[in-house]
């Protein structure tokens, strides 16, 4: 076969491949047209919304999602402050209870509280007997020595409160006589005298009446005594005030 035979069907072959190829081409393009189109008209009318108003909506839930995103974010943020301050008021409350407690805890120390219990009261009252000719009238009278010792013994026995004709025995409570009368806190105080006393009672009964104690020595010189256990005995507070014009505390100026 000639050579220019041979050229010219190798030329026509190719050409066919070509045009196939080509032919293909477009019609893949045509389908995917069809398609998208068929898509389009069925979103539209699924909707019922015009297609040149898609875009502007996924647009706009674009912009709605960043929002939500943004407003999580706050969200969060928000309650992790929250948080924070819850704690910080727990701790505030917590402490607040505790000072209030330990307050509480002084003022009792310090007998500026009421105090009710089980305890004795101990009553005691100038001799009945009048003096004889020639003797010292001031053995027939209570001295502040006679109170104050009853008072120790009932300290000593774990008394937890005690109060002298309503007047409050603390700390800085002195028991001293100016003539005839007794003073405590400052206070005159006229016989009969009652000392009120917050503790056990069979204890405390058993500390003033002891063997060689302030109440049988009063009793023993005609003193009239009377000693009762109670089940509840009310101590008022102390009313007075504090004062330390030479003491500090150590450490400070």
């Amino acid at each position: 076969m000639p050579s220019e035979t041979r050229s010219g069907r190798t030329l026509a072959l190719s050409v066919a491949r070509w045009s196939a190829a080509l032919a293909l081409v477009l019609a893949l393009a045509g389908y995917l047209v069809v398609v998208q189109v068929r898509t389009e008209w069925q979103i539209r009318r699924a909707l019922r919304i015009p297609s040149t108003q898609l875009e502007g909506l996924a647009f706009l839930l674009r912009d709605q999602e960043r929002g939500r995103a943004a407003l999580e974010s706050q969200v969060a943020e928000l309650r992790g402050r929250l948080a924070v301050y819850e704690k910080a008021s727990a701790e505030g409350r917590t402490t607040a209870a505790k000072m209030s407690r330990d307050l509480q805890e002084l003022r009792t120390l310090a007998g500026i509280t009421a105090l009710v219990g089980p305890g004795i009261t101990v009553e005691l009252n100038d001799s009945t007997r009048l003096p004889r000719a020639g003797e010292d009238p001031n053995k027939t009278i209570l001295h502040y020595s006679d109170i104050q010792g009853v008072v120790a013994e009932l300290w000593a026995a774990g008394a937890e409160a005690i109060a002298l004709n309503g007047e409050r025995i603390v700390g800085t409570t002195g028991i001293s006589c100016v003539g005839t009368t007794i003073l405590a806190n400052t206070k005159r105080l006229a016989p009969p005298f009652l000392i009120e006393a917050v503790g056990e009672p069979k204890q405390l009964v058993q500390a003033v009446r002891r063997p060689g104690g302030a109440i049988e020595l009063l009793t023993a010189f005609g003193f009239p005594v009377k000693v009762a256990p109670r089940e509840l005995v009310e101590v008022p507070p102390y009313r007075g005030t504090f004062r330390f014009e030479y003491a500090s505390v150590e450490g400070k100026e």
